[in-house]
């Protein structure tokens, strides 16, 4: 799984349905070798899968191990992708209500404009009193 990679493929992204994150877990490149391990230098497949799982799952390290050490890879990745559609669920109930709001999206572009503003303007103040920029003479 990669964030940077341009195919949408590579990644679970925070806006994936649940059959596209099954679909994409279910295409994760796995190795024949029986059982699931943490930490094995030649399996780097595995320490992947099974560091998502214990993230979205919030258990240990040893917790997965111990759950899911025996499995195969046709049993893991169905389990692992129930996990992190469970775990994505209220972020993306969250999305989906943000977006769903076009007064309350206008609203936080709003204020983060004012707040980039008010540090722009500082950051430009600092840099003209550096540099010896006085404002110019009031004629009258």
């Amino acid at each position: 799984m990669s964030k940077s990679a341009e195919n949408d493929a590579s990644r679970i992204n925070l806006t994936d349905d649940a059959a596209a994150i099954a679909s994409k877990i279910k295409r994760c490149k796995t190795d024949a070798v029986d059982g699931l391990e943490f930490g094995n230098p030649d399996r780097p497949e595995a320490n992947n899968l099974l560091t998502l799982y214990m993230l979205a799952t919030g258990r240990t390290k040893e917790e997965v191990a111990a759950e899911c050490g025996s499995m195969r890879w046709g049993t893991f990745k169905p389990l692992l992708g129930d996990a992190l559609v469970a775990h994505l669920a209220p972020i993306q109930a969250r999305y989906n209500e943000a977006v769903s709001d076009p007064t309350y999206l206008d609203g936080v572009l709003a204020r983060g404009a004012e707040a980039a503003a008010e540090q722009a303007n500082a950051t430009v103040a600092a840099v003209r009193d550096a540099m010896g920029f006085v404002p110019p003479a009031r004629r009258f």
